[in-house]
């Protein structure tokens, strides 16, 4: 894990498959939330991960993240494995965006402080280069004129987004989202949706895990509905939530639709 991230996001680009996920099991004692969970994520795919609460869909991401440890299995970044032995977790991290349900944003720093924090102790670069990047990232999402702003002064829409251009100010190869609207009131969910839908269409790999049923038939390239810790049904996203082939994903439909 010693290449430069530009190399490994070079190399993603050649393999294709962003995402590579074998017989993934994790266990919490004797507890197994997932059960032999298989998965590939292509370049620039966006996958909406959908299920029942506990069904293990956000100890995937975790995984894939390497913020849990896998029980057993393995998982590929770009042809890279990331769950052998000896491997570069915090590296690793670097070209993983992790978008969460609450925001994790540092109060007594700024917007741009928060955003720029990571590129200058992670990636070192200087504090000039650090602010051009942070600055566009949240030009991009519509936030620039808040850049000195603390969080404290900023609706919770306002500070997922913020929390997406940290993430994205890290260039990272895969961006993860756990959540990322459950915890903002219904008015707010639309303009973090809106920013999903903009990564999406710019060719960012994603991997969402979410409930909101209409952003995934309109947004996703596929869908993955997990249940019991397996994946038990996948396929292009529009058809697969109109015209389910399982009787568990139909009861899930019905119940959340």
């Amino acid at each position: 894990m010693s290449d430069t991230l530009s190399e490994q996001n070079s190399r993603t680009r050649a393999t294709g498959t962003a995402v590579g996920v074998r017989a993934l099991h994790k266990s919490y004692g004797d507890v197994e939330v997932l059960r032999g969970v298989d998965l590939d994520v292509a370049v620039g795919e966006t996958v909406c991960v959908i299920g029942r609460s506990g069904s293990g869909k956000s100890t995937l991401l975790k995984c894939v993240n390497l913020l849990e440890p896998p029980t057993a299995g393995e998982i590929r970044l770009g042809g890279d494995l990331i769950t052998g032995p000896g491997v570069d977790v915090d590296a690793v991290r670097t070209r993983v965006g992790m978008v969460f349900q609450h925001f994790n944003l540092f109060p007594h720093l700024s917007v741009l402080d928060n955003v720029t924090v990571a590129p200058r102790k992670v990636l070192k670069l200087d504090r000039a280069a650090a602010e051009e990047k942070g600055m566009s990232q949240l030009e991009r999402l519509g936030l620039a004129g808040l850049a000195h702003s603390r969080p404290s002064q900023l609706s919770g829409g306002q500070q997922q987004r913020v929390a997406i251009a940290r993430a994205l100010a890290m260039e990272p190869e895969v961006m993860l989202f756990d959540e990322a609207t459950s915890a903002l009131d219904p008015e707010l969910v639309k303009d973090v949706l809106d920013v999903m839908r903009l990564l999406a269409g710019s060719g960012m790999t994603m991997i969402a895990v979410t409930h909101e049923i209409g952003f995934a038939r309109e947004v996703a390239d596929r869908v993955v509905f997990m249940d019991d810790g397996r994946v038990a049904e996948s396929g292009p996203a529009r058809q697969t939530l109109e015209h389910p082939e399982t009787g568990r994903l139909r009861e899930f439909l019905a119940r959340v639709l």
